[in-house]
C-alpha cells in the first residue's frame, strides 16, 4: 500500500522566494531616491545580500544563501534586472504598471551541493527551468501601495501560472531610516500545484512510495507577512533588511510533498546606488 510520509513538523514552513526576497530589496530604490538630491533619470543599482529561505517550497530545512543583484533602469521606464528580467515600468497617476521577461530556475529532485535540491524530493524528477511573463499593476491608496502580479510561464507552459496580490505601507519614516509592513497572497492555478504540490503514480512509485499520489487543485497556495528596514546611508549606499514568515494554505499546506507550513525567512542587503 502507498503511504503518505510522517515526516512532517507542526509548525513552520514554505518562504519568500528569492525572487521576492529581491523586491524587498528593490522596493528601496524608490526610497533611496527620495531621500537623494539627484534628478530623475537613469540609474543603476548593485547589491549584495544574504537570505535564510528553505531548501524548496515546503521543506523542513533551511539555509544561507548569497542574494546578488544587478539593476539599470532607464529614465523611459525601461530596466534590465538580474531578478525583475528586462522589461518596462511607468506610473498613471495613482497608478504603476510593469511588464517584464523573467525566469524562474525551477527546482531538483537532489541535492547537488550546499547552495542547490534537497534529497527529500529524490525521485521527484527536476523541474526545468522556464521563461516568464511578469505583469503587474498597483496602485497607491494614500500611503498604502496595493499591487496585482501574475507570473506566466512561456517556454513550460505545463508549469502553470500564478497570482499574487500584495500590499506595502509605510510604518515608521525618519529622514534615514524607514520601516515597513508587507503582506502577500499567492494563488495557484491548477497546473501549477500540479506542478510543485502534487505526487503522481509515477512520481510515487521513483520516490519508492515515500510519497502517496496527490492531485491538488488550483487555489490559494501561501500567505505571507513580514516586516522590513530601509536605512540610507548616504546618497550612494542603502542597507534594506525584511523579517517575515511565509504559510502555506489550502491544498499547497495539504500536499505530501510538504514538511512544515511555516517558515520563517530573513534577508538582509547592501546596495549601492551610482
Amino acid at each position: 500500500m502507498p503511504r503518505r510520509t510522517t515526516e512532517r513538523e507542526p509548525s513552520m514552513r514554505h518562504a519568500i522566494t528569492l525572487s521576492l526576497l529581491s523586491l524587498c530589496a528593490f522596493s528601496a530604490k524608490s526610497f533611496a531616491q527620495e531621500a537623494s538630491t539627484d534628478k530623475p533619470g537613469d540609474t543603476m543599482l548593485a547589491g549584495i545580500g544574504l537570505a535564510y529561505v528553505p531548501e524548496y517550497t515546503g521543506a523542513d530545512k533551511s539555509r544561507v544563501l548569497p542574494l546578488p543583484f544587478l539593476e539599470k533602469t532607464y529614465s523611459n521606464g525601461i530596466f534590465l534586472s538580474t531578478h525583475r528580467g528586462i522589461g518596462y515600468g511607468t506610473s498613471l497617476g495613482d497608478f504603476k504598471v510593469s511588464a517584464a521577461l523573467g525566469y524562474s530556475a525551477g527546482r531538483e529532485d537532489h541535492k547537488e551541493n550546499y547552495f542547490s535540491g534537497s534529497d527529500a524530493l529524490k525521485g521527484m524528477g527536476k523541474i526545468k527551468g522556464s521563461a516568464q511573463a511578469v505583469l503587474s499593476i498597483g496602485y497607491q491608496l494614500g500611503s498604502v501601495g496595493l499591487s496585482l502580479t501574475t507570473k506566466q510561464n512561456l517556454s513550460k507552459r505545463e508549469y502553470g501560472n500564478t497570482y499574487t496580490l500584495g500590499m506595502e505601507t509605510p510604518i515608521y519614516v525618519t529622514a534615514s531610516d524607514q520601516f515597513g509592513f508587507s503582506a502577500s497572497a499567492e494563488y495557484g492555478d491548477r497546473k501549477y500545484m500540479q506542478t510543485y504540490f502534487g505526487v503522481t503514480p509515477e512520481q510515487m512509485r521513483n520516490t519508492g512510495y515515500r510519497y502517496a499520489t496527490y492531485t491538488p487543485k488550483d487555489g490559494f497556495a501561501s500567505v505571507a507577512a513580514g516586516v522590513n528596514w530601509t536605512h540610507v546611508i548616504d546618497s550612494n549606499w542603502i542597507v534594506r533588511s525584511a523579517l517575515g514568515v511565509n504559510h502555506l494554505t489550502g491544498k499547497a499546506a495539504d500536499s505530501p510533498l510538504n514538511q512544515r507550513t511555516n517558515t520563517p525567512v530573513v534577508m538582509t542587503a547592501f546596495i549601492y546606488k551610482f
